[in-house]
């Protein structure tokens, strides 16, 4: 991932961003052992009757969490932490998936983190699609969970591999954002934005199975639920005029559009924009903004439940309109330049995190990682009943297969025919932004006054050289270099009379001979 992308800034409409830039860039904490690229063990040790009593029917949406002793790898133990089953219509799947609170009965983390959602992901024969959602987005250094998968054992007896997700809390706003002290939304369906009124509580009503749809995670004792009414109302009735100023304040657009294009690239359907479902919104204190978090991205890459067309499906109409009418995403499409912004997002994750080879190669990987414990899973060698009747054989080609029904694509053909259909389908499109990588580079970035071009072609170019900086509406502008004396493969140019925003700098020579540097920020 080249740096550049990580903080780039963009002048839109007169408006300068770099702030809002900076604002969407998450410090990511140090995996430890828990997000690594391993495949670890959790035991849980729980009294039958417990384990009994949770798994009755009449207490699959029950919150209720039992003691359980937790052991990781052999190596680490921790007493009492708080076991139940987590989800919402997956509670009623036959491969359950649970939720561990270490902090339940005591005051106790592990490695940092209070939680662990540890999914069953009992859709995806491939017991991959989250982890590579995850994965694609943390290469992206989109604000996203983090992921792993386990081998879980409970009482002594194996069951199966899960995918263990990072839980979306204090601890993790915190870690990503540097403040925990704002509202923390867990948005599920059907909270797709649309004005209702005023009145907190018509918000609070709305209900996804035992828990609110909107519903708050923090600042619980408060409950007041105003900033997310500013929002709401700030999105539908905003006059034409005043929407930019008004949701640039108040909501990091940019991180929005740069988390959307990668949830559009890995086919998440079950999101925001096309069913009104699995996000959530923090409103960080230290920008004043919300942000836009996704979660439970198991059904990605193929998996479509009747989302027609999924990895043909057009980049700019990525919507359905019928299941959510999605407002926010609206709007902001019909803005050209954040159109513009969408779509540039869209082609830098294909260079680089979205890039084929590097996903065929961590598939590869993670199918070899696991390919003797999936052997042993009883959900897969029909020891326990499961929801689809999976076998080894069905996660084998569920890499290069579809397996059927709801999984219409093998992942590796999702992944090819995604990135084709996206890049044809771009209206801003060019050729230039699917070269080959070169090898340039540019320094500090973020610039100011000025900005060094590095190149060793340069040392052997003779003749005139122009540079020109190129913004995210193609515009163009002819800037001043000079020669550095002592390496003169290097150039530093002026940035002064530059406006701030985000560009790309062509350098050429008389022959018409030019290279294009990565992206660079220019901040005054």
């Amino acid at each position: 991932m080249r740096p550049s992308i990580l903080i780039l800034s963009l002048y839109i409409i007169g408006l300068c961003l770099p702030k809002s830039a900076r604002s969407q860039s998450a410090v990511y904490p140090k995996p430890g052992t828990v997000f690594d690229r391993k495949l670890h063990s959790i035991q849980l040790w729980i009294h039958p009757d417990s384990l009994n009593q949770m798994l009755l029917k009449e207490n699959w949406y029950s919150d209720h969490s039992y003691p359980a002793l937790f052991v990781y790898d052999n190596e680490d133990t921790l007493h009492t932490v708080g076991l139940r089953l987590k989800g919402n219509t997956s509670r009623a799947a036959k491969k359950k998936g649970f939720r561990i609170d270490f902090d339940q009965f005591s005051q106790q983390t592990f490695q940092g983190l209070k939680k662990f959602n540890i999914n069953g992901n009992h859709n995806d024969p491939s017991m991959s699609r989250e982890y590579l959602a995850a994965h694609a987005m943390n290469q992206a250094y989109n604000p996203s969970i983090r992921g792993n998968l386990v081998r879980l054992y409970i009482n002594g007896e194996y069951w199966g591999v899960r995918n263990n997700s990072e839980f979306i809390d204090k601890t993790f706003v915190q870690s990503r954002f540097g403040d925990n002290t704002g509202n923390l939304y867990k948005c599920s369906w059907p909270c797709d934005l649309t004005w209702k009124g005023a009145n907190q509580q018509t918000y609070k009503d709305m209900m996804n199975g035992g828990e609110r749809a909107y519903d708050l995670k923090t600042n619980e004792t408060a409950d007041d639920y105003t900033d997310l009414i500013n929002f709401i109302n700030a999105i539908n009735n905003s006059p034409t005029d005043s929407f930019i100023p008004r949701i640039e304040r108040m909501f990091d657009v940019q991180a929005y559009l740069k988390t959307l294009a990668m949830e559009v690239l890995v086919g998440h359907w079950d999101n925001y924009f096309a069913n009104k479902n699995n996000y959530w919104l923090y409103h960080n204190m230290k920008t004043g903004k919300f942000v836009y978090l996704p979660y439970d991205m198991d059904n990605t890459w193929g998996v479509q439940w009747g989302f027609s067309n999924i990895g043909n499906r057009n980049i700019h109409d990525w919507g359905n309109k019928a299941g959510s009418a999605a407002p926010l995403t609206y709007k902001l499409f019909a803005i050209p330049q954040y159109k513009r912004m969408y779509e540039f997002y869209i082609r830098e994750h294909l260079k680089d995190p979205y890039q084929t080879d590097s996903l065929y190669t961590e598939l590869d990987y993670l199918a070899a990682l696991i390919d003797t414990a999936i052997q042993s899973d009883p959900f897969y060698n029909g020891k326990f009943l499961s929801d689809y009747g999976f076998t080894y054989n069905d996660w084998k080609s569920s890499f290069s297969q579809a397996w059927g029904n709801h999984v219409s694509w093998g992942i590796k053909p999702f992944i090819g025919t995604r990135t084709t259909s996206a890049k044809q389908q771009m209206i801003f499109a060019s050729s230039q932004h699917f070269r080959a990588p070169i090898a340039i580079q540019t320094y500090p970035n973020p610039c100011s006054e000025f900005v060094i071009i590095e190149h060793d072609l340069l040392s052997s170019w003779q003749g005139d050289i122009t540079v020109e900086a190129i913004d995210l509406q193609g515009r163009s502008a002819h800037l001043v270099f000079e020669a550095i004396p002592t390496n003169n493969q290097q150039i530093r140019v002026s940035l002064e009379n530059l406006a701030p925003g985000c560009y790309h700098l062509s350098v050429a020579n008389k022959n018409s001979h030019s290279v294009q540097t990565p992206w660079i920020t220019v901040v005054h």
